[in-house]
């Protein structure tokens, strides 16, 4: 059972390549989860911060470029926000190398509340912008 359903007319910011990274994100998450669900979230945990840190590098730049070419008004605070939400992938990694035992269940929760709260809220507030300004 997925933690979180990736649904595009929930999660969807118009912006396919967006849209796609949200829904890979989204997948990482149910990884884990099912990966804790089955005692294996320690074994997942450290390809998965690996691999959440690259992704997200990738789609902060996506973002913010898209965000910088239409002259997006909120750029500056959304960057703030990404600076942030990697800057805390960045811990739970650190956390993860040394070691700590609870890092599987602080990413879950983080990531469910990244997901849940970033893309609901500040990616949804950016969506009418990218619709209008955005050509694929």
């Amino acid at each position: 059972m997925a933690l979180l359903n990736w649904n595009r007319k929930r999660y969807s910011v118009g912006v396919a390549k967006l849209d796609d990274q949200h829904a890979l994100f989204i997948g990482n998450l149910n990884k884990l989860h099912a990966a804790m669900i089955r005692g294996k979230g320690k074994q997942i945990t450290g390809p998965l911060l690996e691999a959440l840190i690259a992704a997200a590098r990738e789609h902060f730049a996506a973002e913010e470029g898209l965000m910088a070419s239409t002259n997006f008004p909120g750029l500056i605070q959304h960057r703030a926000e990404h600076k942030i939400l990697g800057e805390k992938l960045e811990e739970l990694n650190s956390r993860h190398q040394r070691g700590e035992t609870e890092t599987s269940i602080s990413l879950l929760l983080f990531m469910r509340n990244w997901l849940s709260t970033h893309i609901l809220e500040e990616d949804r507030n950016y969506a009418p912008w990218m619709q209008s300004h955005c050509v694929e």
